[in-house]
């Protein structure tokens, strides 16, 4: 028998070796992947969350502080700060409104948890109210005129928040409650963002009356 046919006849009767078919997961293994993946997600989720909730409330800050720079500029046309209301169809972001327009969406918190348009204008979602308490007298609340150089601590006195989905004020009368009343403290440890009356933007938990009193 020659080399080539010996060769041949070697591979015929070669037994064939088995396909080696991929072993699957078995039950153990998928719960551990499983368990694996829970773990970590429980952990990255939290994080996930308060990663967004931040950055909303850096857009509020951002949007406030435009609120504030446009009151600025209005305070400088006409001596005194934008009252919250003159009548049906005026209110305080319509007399500030030469200087940001309703439309730009300065007057919407990313965290206003219901984004409802303004009764007498659907065109804007309104987050934000004016500080409307009146401790002392009309000359010191900001529902009526008040003149800039009556306000004797502007760096410390609020005059803007974020309040309830849909209104444009907040506190009011002359009793001070802590929650203050319509103001919606939507941000990370029950937090709402605040413009002083001298134009800065910050975050505030717990406030006392004096942050809200013109007067004093």
């Amino acid at each position: 028998m020659t080399p080539i046919a010996h060769n041949l006849e070697a591979r015929r009767f070669t037994p064939e070796r088995p396909i080696q078919r991929p072993r699957g997961f078995t039950l153990i293994e998928l719960v551990v992947v499983v368990s694996i993946i829970v773990l970590l997600a429980s952990v990255l989720l939290p994080s996930l969350s308060m990663a967004i909730a931040l950055t909303r409330r850096d857009v509020c800050v951002n949007n406030v502080r435009g609120i504030g720079l446009a009151t600025q500029f209005y305070i400088m046309d006409n001596s005194y700060y934008p009252p919250a209301w003159i009548n049906g169809t005026c209110r305080w972001m319509d007399l500030i409104k030469p200087y940001t327009p309703k439309t730009s969406g300065l007057y919407r918190c990313p965290a206003d948890p219901k984004q409802i348009p303004c009764t007498w204008d659907a065109t804007i979602t309104m987050s934000y109210g004016i500080n409307t308490f009146d401790f002392q007298d009309n000359a010191h609340c900001f529902w009526y005129v008040v003149k800039a150089s009556d306000v004797k601590r502007p760096a410390e006195t609020i005059i803007f928040a974020d309040c309830t989905p849909g209104k444009y004020y907040c506190g009011g009368g002359s009793v001070f409650n802590q929650p203050v009343v319509s103001v919606d403290y939507r941000h990370p440890n029950s937090s709402f963002v605040a413009n002083l009356c001298d134009g800065r933007a910050l975050s505030e938990i717990g406030t006392t009356q004096r942050d809200w009193d013109a007067s004093q």
